[in-house]
């Protein structure tokens, strides 16, 4: 449970509403109803007698202590129609979620930040304490391990948006693969840059 969670238990067990404790710890009320739903899941509860349903009428994130990330970047052009695209799994290696998204008119290097930053969105809001990454792009992984300095002023802002999402998890880490070992996220990453070709 993230400090947010937690500040957010304790203004519900004081007695506020669910939209003032959510307010209150800084969540959205989806991620709050989604943590409530994962929380009395988890208990063993039964969600279905419970009245706060997920918005979107899908399925509770379940809590996971660490999952494992697999994210790809790609652009039809670089720059061009971007898409990022990542795996979710346990360390076992069930599949949890897999997501594409397109990214608008970007450069490659700037779509796997993207793949990294939505892929730890995710790995956050199903619980994750602690992240194992992987991707092909020996540059960011390497900028994100500390190792690489940022010399290209465009990369400054994605690599932020990602350092913001890194303080919410007690351990985190980037690995290289090769990109033969990462056809899935790679092939989820051309499906949501092709999704805004003309």
């Amino acid at each position: 449970m993230g400090k947010r969670e937690e500040r957010f238990v304790r203004s519900l067990i004081a007695g506020a509403t669910l939209d003032a404790a959510a307010e209150n710890a800084g969540l959205s009320n989806e991620r709050a109803r989604r943590f409530l739903e994962s929380v009395a899941r988890f208990a063993g509860a039964v969600g279905a007698e419970m009245e706060f349903g997920s918005p979107s009428g899908g399925t509770a994130a379940a809590p996971y202590e660490e999952l494992v990330l697999h994210t790809d970047g790609a652009s039809l052009g670089n720059p061009g129609p971007a898409g990022a695209g990542g795996v979710l799994e346990t360390p076992d290696g069930e599949t949890v979620e897999e997501f594409h998204e397109h990214l608008g008119k970007a450069t490659n290097n700037v779509a796997e930040y993207e793949a990294v930053r939505i892929g730890l969105g995710k790995a956050r809001d199903y619980g994750a304490r602690r992240v194992r990454v992987y991707m092909d792009s020996e540059l960011v992984a390497n900028q994100l391990r500390g190792r690489y300095k940022i010399k290209h002023p465009g990369l400054l802002d994605a690599y932020l948006r990602v350092e913001q999402l890194m303080r919410d998890f007690d351990e985190i880490s980037f690995e290289t693969i090769p990109r033969e070992e990462n056809g899935r996220a790679d092939r989820l990453a051309q499906t949501g840059a092709r999704r805004g070709r003309p």
